[in-house]
């Protein structure tokens, strides 16, 4: 079955192709998707030529060009008169006022014409059957929506250490060769201005660039910076657009219509000819690891595609990735500073709150302490904008039974169900299960079930509360997931239609808004707890990315952080801005416990629809592995099987987990190892009904 593609529409409305063609084209055109009794070899040549797209009889494309109806006049009519002048009376002014539009308009979409005349439709009718006017089907662009600002134009001056760093990058693009450096950055010393120049200068080279960011939301942010900015041909692509929208996105990247593309991970396969220049803005964010099939990490898919292509991959992060920070060390990345904020301006104030420390009457059910109560309300009074950070990381609202403890528990997975104070209902944040709250305790039977905790939507409900009057607004994945719902709110925080934000780690990056200067974060610690060798590091990341929110204008920020463990050395280091003293304690200990970047991690998860096959398989694959190195005895040291062990989150989705870690300082013999282990286990795995999954360098383990 065959399309025409806008190139092929193309070619029928003015392209010059022999008659033989044009009557395959238009006899397709005619009967879109169905079969016309062509070769294969005759539907593969037009294909190649771009004139048609190819699908088997099993289903249609999900999505392919829109096609609206547009309305034009025929060559010869010339307006009422001419009408008039060839015998056709035009007495009613309802018609020659649609006539006159379609003259004056050109082609006019049906849609378009409907809206303003009642009776569009039967007028082109009766004037198509008069020859005057014609119908006809033609593709049309689904731009997504962005938002636009002002910016208040380029600035005046840049930095010396933003010079600094345009000149090195530009430098490097010169060269034409690849390199990949690291711009640390500390939060607001402009590392934007240093893409936007960098992105100019490899147009002007006439090559394309690829910007990479972490959210979808930020993506959003980015593209209104770089539209008011740069008179460029720009496109998005990330998972918020429509399916329509992709597709348009894409095929502009295939016909060359595009210099810099912006948008999240999946931004980075951009099919761009000419690429020069690849930005991954806050290397550091977990968000660029993949954790579904395909498993990659954006950032290091960057820095490959960068050495196939010979292109420049800049890193920017004010808090880098301990790796990446350590691959500068080695000599793998160049290394560019700027550890000043733009125009002198002031770090902000940053204080801490203990929360231990304060004496707080039991199931009183307080969020917010007296103190962040108090700076909110200033910065309310004096008109400016706040922002408040849910470190939500192992911190929701749970349904607990007060008399026996017990967590009402998903069927499907071995997870509490979260209560959502909107929808009024418990759900499962992992397979979707849905139920209604209720108060008999599964265990122990007794009317005891309660929420505990607090998410978002709480938090949300306690400041408008409070602060009856204020311009609320809350951000997190479960609003984000609503199409253009991201887009709007950052719209109007930017816009100052907002006067407190708050939300997750999404809201603690990249976002640039004069107007706040109180920065609130709530639960500080509690990313400390959880199982992960990286949880100081991304700790620090998190508060120093969202501390670096405040003060961005003229007026000094502050920032109150809410905390039980006030003194832990991540907390301290992200307090005092000390991202050299958390590496080094960072790197002491990752290499006294064998961690990255001492050594490359693999995560081999196994997972079955029965507990005690699946667990069988994962020590039958355990001791695979480990014979395996007992026949290297050489270099099988290198290698460290730990496991296997069940799954922090033992059931998933209704799949019983287990899972070996492989520590080893030769990712070649990982690979030789995996490849092995992978040969001599697979019929074994696939008889008990096992599903193995690798993940390398895994960033969630759960």
């Amino acid at each position: 079955m065959a399309w025409l593609t806008e190139e092929g529409f193309k070619c029928l409305e003015g392209g010059q192709i022999d008659k033989h063609d044009r009557k395959i084209l238009e006899t397709i055109k005619e009967n879109p998707g169905k079969r016309v009794g062509l070769s294969l070899e005759v539907l593969k040549r037009l294909e190649r030529r771009g004139w048609v797209r190819l699908r088997d009889h099993k289903g249609r494309p999900k999505t392919g060009p829109l096609f609206r109806t547009f309305i034009s006049a025929r060559e010869t009519a010339h307006g009422p008169r001419s009408l008039e002048e060839i015998g056709i009376p035009l007495k009613a002014k309802d018609e020659q006022a649609f006539l006159e539009f379609i003259l004056d308009h050109g082609p006019v979409m049906l849609s378009e014409l409907s809206k303003r005349f009642t009776n569009a439709r039967y007028l082109v009718k009766k004037w198509a059957q008069r020859g005057l006017l014609i119908s006809q089907k033609r593709p049309v662009y689904r731009s997504p929506e962005g938002i636009v600002f002002h910016t208040g134009g380029p600035p005046g001056k840049l930095s010396r250490y933003q010079e600094q760093a345009v000149l090195q990058v530009n430098a490097l693009l010169e060269k034409g060769r690849f390199s990949t450096c690291l711009l640390f950055g500390v939060t607001g010393s402009g590392k934007t201005e240093v893409y936007l120049q960098a992105v100019k200068r490899a147009i002007e080279m006439g090559k394309q660039a690829i910007v990479m960011v972490p959210e979808i939301a930020l993506a959003i942010y980015m593209e209104a910076v770089f539209r008011s900015r740069i008179n460029t041909r720009l496109a998005v692509y990330h998972s918020g657009l429509s399916q329509g929208q992709r597709y348009d996105q894409w095929m502009q990247m295939v016909r060359g219509e595009v210099d810099v593309v912006i948008g999240a991970r999946s931004a980075l396969f951009s099919p761009l000819p000419r690429l020069g220049l690849i930005v991954v803005d806050e290397e550091h964010d977990g968000a660029y690891k993949q954790d579904v099939a395909p498993r990659y990490h954006g950032r290091d898919a960057a820095v490959a595609r960068g050495r196939l292509e010979n292109a420049v991959v800049v890193l920017g992060s004010g808090t880098p990735s301990v790796q990446s920070y350590a691959n500068c060390s080695l000599g793998r990345y160049r290394l560019i500073t700027m550890p000043e904020r733009v125009e002198h301006r002031e770090f902000p104030e940053v204080e801490i709150v203990d929360m231990k420390a304060l004496a707080q009457a039991k199931d009183n059910g307080d969020i917010l302490s007296p103190r962040l109560m108090e700076t909110i309300a200033d910065t309310l009074k004096r008109g400016k904008q706040g922002m408040l950070f849910l470190n939500r990381r192992g911190f929701f609202r749970l349904y607990i039974c007060r008399f026996c403890g017990t967590a009402l528990a998903c069927p499907n997975c071995d997870v509490s169900l979260i209560y959502h104070l909107e929808q009024q209902k418990l759900t499962c944040h992992y397979c979707g299960y849905e139920c209604e709250p209720r108060q008999e305790c599964p265990k122990c039977l007794r009317s005891g079930l309660r929420s505990w905790g607090f998410g978002t939507e709480r938090l949300e409900h306690e400041l408008k509360m409070h602060f009856p009057g204020a311009r609320i607004a809350r951000m997190d994945t479960d609003v984000a997931r609503r199409k253009g719902r991201a887009q709007s709110i950052v719209k109007d925080f930017l816009e100052h239609k907002i006067d407190i934000l708050l939300g997750t780690q999404m809201i603690t990056k990249g976002y640039d808004v004069p107007e706040v200067t109180l920065v609130g974060v709530v639960g500080a610690d509690l990313s400390l707890a959880f199982p992960d060798f990286r949880a100081a590091e991304r700790t620090f990341q998190l508060l120093s990315q969202v501390a670096g929110r405040a003060g961005r204008g003229r007026e000094r920020g502050k920032v109150i952080i809410q905390t039980h463990n006030p003194d832990h050395y991540a907390i301290r280091a992200a307090i005092s801005r000390d991202y050299l003293g958390l590496y080094q304690k960072e790197m002491e200990l990752r290499e006294q416990l064998g961690f990255p970047p001492f050594t490359y991690l693999v995560c081999v998860r196994l997972q079955g629809n029965s507990r005690a096959r699946t667990e069988q398989s994962a020590r039958y694959l355990s001791e695979r592995l480990k014979k395996t190195l007992e026949r290297w005895p050489k270099r099988g040291k290198e290698i460290q099987i730990l496991g296997p062990a069940e799954a922090p989150i033992a059931k998933l989705r209704g799949k019983y987990r287990w899972q070996i870690l492989i520590k080893s300082k030769s990712p070649y013999l990982t690979q030789r190892l995996l490849r092995v282990a992978k040969k001599s286990s697979a019929s074994a795995l696939k008889t008990k009904g096992v599903q193995l999954i690798l993940d390398v360098d895994p960033y969630q383990m759960m």
